[in-house]
């Protein structure tokens, strides 16, 4: 513990507001990856019950984005009503995910900004005290470093993480655009245009 508590106190403020984002991206990426590991699995395993059903699903439908847009095929929404739904369904998938686009664009800034305090605390022990207390140098750059290095780490991160969620939230949006159509053709095919 005092190894940790020697860094959060040679890295200064900024330093603590950089760990405080990553502790926020790790939050966002591991929800998120949780959230669309769950949503893919559900949908998986409703479309495949109704196929066997051949649409013939009873309610309760659950909570997956696929049974939400099936259960408004059957409440009788169609057309523009079922784009709609689909682009709400879209936009819950991709939920948070701005969190960490954000995250990645002001970690580097921020640890640009522990940088330069470091050298200027640099400075300020050189003027003040010449170049012979190598201590007082030595302090200012390790804050300047530490702060690049952790601004760097949380940035790389959280494009990975980023990337990663929002290709994988693109590929279920995608899921279910196909399998809209399928619903809509069974849905057509046994006359629920409208409310059970």
């Amino acid at each position: 513990m005092t190894g940790l508590q020697d860094v959060l106190t040679k890295g200064g403020l900024v330093f603590c507001l950089i760990i405080a984002c990553s502790f926020i991206a790790v939050t966002v990426a591991v929800q998120r990856w949780w959230f669309l590991r769950w949503a893919e699995k559900a949908d998986t395993a409703f479309a495949a019950r109704i196929r066997q059903t051949g649409g013939a699903t009873a309610p309760p439908y659950g909570d997956s984005p696929l049974s939400r847009l099936w259960a408004g095929l059957r409440g009788g929404n169609t057309g523009a009503a079922a784009e709609s739904a689909l682009l709400d369904e879209s936009l819950r998938l991709e939920r948070y995910l701005y969190v960490l686009a954000t995250i990645a664009t002001i970690a580097p800034l921020l640890g640009l900004l522990g940088t330069v305090f470091g050298m200027i605390k640099t400075f300020h022990a050189a003027a003040a005290s010449g170049v012979g207390n190598p201590q007082m140098l030595a302090e200012g750059i390790a804050e300047a470093l530490y702060n690049t290095a952790a601004g760097l780490t949380v940035t790389v991160f959280c494009i990975i993480s980023h990337n990663f969620l929002r290709n994988w939230a693109d590929r279920l949006t995608q899921s279910l655009e196909a399998r809209l159509g399928e619903l809509q053709a069974l849905a057509t095919a046994r006359g629920d245009n409208c409310a059970d």
